[in-house]
């Protein structure tokens, strides 16, 4: 059984990082050493200029069964801690650092990625799933709400109503026909599949990618004017980049762009 020094690992093959939740006996169910773990080592890639693109992945048979109630520490002593406080304990810390950071991050997701596990897989940009894999929000089932932040953003209203309301899972098949998943493959491809997308963002123009995922964040649901606000103050700061210049540089001049991710 994994203590909570093996509770995440690492892999870094050039400018392409992957971390494995590491917790197969629990099948991934976060913890708190394992949000302490994954916050930090993700902190530590947003600062290295050499990651161009971070892969979340699952140990053992599942990408990640959600929260750990046993292992979220004492409960009576959490449940005497600020709600504010105890919430931001829990998955909503790690959803907001994998969310906010200024690379491309890629779900890998396999077996079981459900309630804070499928949360997680929603604050990436890009998901790729098993088209066997099981992935939901049964909150309800277990007596308690949650997924409303991101779900209806990415498969509508009237599907997150249902998704939430009945805590259904959808397999990864299904979970790419309605938007929730941006490929589904046989389990057996998705190694490939992962490299597949790491290779393509590896290449791209991370800085801009960064501002490009802050335009994206802060103009959904916005009005019309302050959404191209922000679309043109994205732009603006993306011509500061140096990749910025190569890319103009490469359409004049009829090339591949040679992005350095600067």
């Amino acid at each position: 059984m994994a203590d909570d020094a093996e509770v995440m690992q690492v892999d870094r093959e050039g400018p392409v990082a992957t971390l494995w939740l590491n917790r197969p006996e629990r099948l991934n169910a976060l913890n708190v050493a394992l949000i302490d773990a994954a916050c930090s080592q993700l902190a530590l890639w947003e600062a290295d200029a050499g990651v161009r693109v971070v892969l979340l992945r699952g140990r053992g048979r599942a990408f990640c069964a959600g929260d750990d109630l046993g292992g979220m520490g004492d409960a009576e002593a959490r449940e005497a801690m600020d709600f504010t406080l105890r919430r931001e304990e829990g998955y909503e810390r790690l959803f907001k650092v994998i969310y906010n950071l200024r690379k491309p991050v890629v779900a890998v997701l396999h077996g079981h990625a459900v309630g804070a596990g499928a949360m997680i897989a929603l604050a990436s940009d890009i998901r790729i799933a098993a088209s066997d894999a099981r992935i939901g929000f049964p909150f309800v089932q277990r007596g308690i709400t949650g997924g409303t932040a991101l779900l209806e953003r990415y498969i509508g209203f009237g599907k997150a109503h249902e998704l939430l309301l009945t805590g259904d899972p959808v397999t990864g098949e299904e979970a790419e026909r309605i938007g929730l998943v941006t490929q589904a493959v046989p389990a057996t491809d998705l190694d490939v599949a992962a490299a597949n997308w790491a290779h393509r963002f590896a290449v791209a123009p991370t800085k801009v990618l960064g501002f490009q995922k802050y335009q994206l964040h802060h103009g959904v649901n916005q009005s019309v004017d302050t959404a191209f606000a922000i679309n043109s103050f994205g732009a603006l700061l993306s011509r500061t980049a140096k990749d910025s210049e190569e890319g103009r540089l490469a359409f004049k001049e009829k090339r591949r762009p040679d992005f350095k991710g600067n």
